[in-house]
């Protein structure tokens, strides 16, 4: 067609390039430089956290899920037990919320709602476990400890909660852990003071180890974006040469060497297919009297001008416009025969005419003009692409000679042999 078929999209200055520039400052040389993005980066990356950790909380779930369940069997073991209460809490509070917030991470739509969802879950968990504490039936009241040093640090790790959900979490487990043991259980002082430093130190541990995992994922955020807009900058910078390669920087048509590689694909798809190929040059009437008399910059102007309008006619796949050389065109026409070439030419010849290009030092009409040579074939397999560039070319000298600003048709017909038909107006 006559829009070369590269979309090449130059990233120019806007959000994208201002997330990469921010991206760069961030990770610097020796490191990030904050914990948090700045916008639009950080919300960039809440997404990105998403769904890299989805795997890993739903993961985490099951198995928290499957753990607090197979636990009860030690709420069997423990004499006497409250089990009433203990399988209660196990089996009608915390298992279902934990079902819960597994189908919660399968509604893609609610997703950005999952780490707030994920802490609640977390919550019931603990508080579930605290609660097992106040119904512990050992004197020490110290049975499930080992219950919250676990889930604290899999909220920090194996869950993926982030950090600040994480602390909240903890913050919140410790100081209903420690109104049970002091105001309810009175759990004695040795013990409370060992259990406590042994969750603040089990929530420091977590606390870093979940830091460096969201240091991690934000550097390797950071990376994949600067990598992605290298690599799309890269394939530009490729499409860019190869359009600038094929094209024509003037007129923005394809140049000769697109119309060689264009005319090869269709002539071979036209002799599989025994259909009609047709071919049309145009040449810009008295175009160095233009020149000569109004300047290149009016020169060039001009051309723009003829070569967007011929353009036009490329409608079709397969069809390709192009400048030939200095003020000489030519378009391609797939599936096209020579009665209806002839009729884009002669509509390709008014349409110039209608710009109304003032061209004074024209003897033709006083505006900018065109002339035409069309020649059309159904090649064979013995008959050569040349031969169709050759008869339009003639044409398109005949129409020179009849008084340019006119159309004039020549084929070739292919059946085994090429035959020649001499070239007449058509207009």
């Amino acid at each position: 067609m006559h829009n070369l078929d590269i979309n090449v999209n130059v990233i120019a200055p806007g959000p994208e390039m201002e997330m990469v520039q921010k991206a760069r400052e961030t990770l610097g040389e020796g490191g990030l430089k904050s914990i948090r993005f700045p916008e639009p980066l950080e919300s960039a990356f809440n997404e990105y956290y998403r769904d890299k950790t989805l795997k890993h909380v739903r993961v985490a779930l099951l198995t928290g899920l499957i753990l607090y369940a197979v636990f009860g069997l030690v709420d069997g073991l423990l004499l006497p037990a409250d089990r009433a209460h203990m399988w209660f809490i196990r089996y009608a509070v915390v298992c279902p919320t934990v079902i819960a917030g597994l189908a919660f991470t399968y509604c893609p739509q609610l997703r950005r709602f999952m780490q707030p969802v994920v802490s609640l879950v977390m919550l019931v968990g603990s508080l579930g476990i605290v609660s097992m504490v106040y119904y512990d039936p050992t004197p020490t009241k110290n049975y499930y400890y080992s219950g919250l040093l676990l889930l604290i640090m899999g909220a920090f790790t194996f869950v993926s909660l982030r950090l600040r959900y994480a602390i909240y979490w903890a913050v919140v487990t410790t100081l209903a852990y420690e109104a049970v043991a002091i105001y309810v259980n009175h759990t004695d002082a040795t013990i409370l003071i060992q259990n406590t430093f042994s969750i603040v130190a089990t929530i420091i541990i977590g606390a870093f180890s979940n830091s460096l995992m969201e240091n991690y994922l934000r550097r390797d955020f950071l990376n994949t974006n600067l990598l992605e807009h290298e690599n799309r900058q890269l394939q530009n910078a490729t499409l860019e040469l190869r359009r600038l390669s094929i094209s024509d920087p003037l007129t923005g048509l394809g140049n000769r060497r697109h119309f060689e590689v264009m005319l090869d694909q269709e002539w071979q798809r036209a002799v599989r297919s025994e259909s009609p190929i047709a071919l049309i040059f145009f040449d810009i009437d008295f175009f160095k009297n233009f020149n000569d008399n109004y300047g290149h910059q009016a020169g060039d102007n001009c051309l723009k001008l003829v070569a967007h309008e011929l353009g036009r006619f490329a409608r079709r796949p397969g069809d390709t416009a192009a400048r030939y050389g200095g003020e000489e065109f030519v378009l391609l026409l797939s599936g096209i025969g020579l009665a209806d070439a002839a009729t884009i030419a002669k509509s390709c010849r008014k349409a110039v005419e209608a710009l109304q290009i003032q061209h004074s030092h024209s003897p033709v009409a006083g505006v900018v003009t065109v002339s035409a040579g069309v020649a059309g074939m159904i090649p064979g397999l013995d008959a050569d692409r040349q031969q169709l560039v050759e008869t339009a070319d003639k044409a398109l000298y005949r129409a020179k000679l009849k008084g340019r600003n006119t159309v004039v048709a020549s084929s070739r017909q292919t059946d085994g042999r090429a035959r020649q038909v001499y070239p007449q107006a058509v207009n």
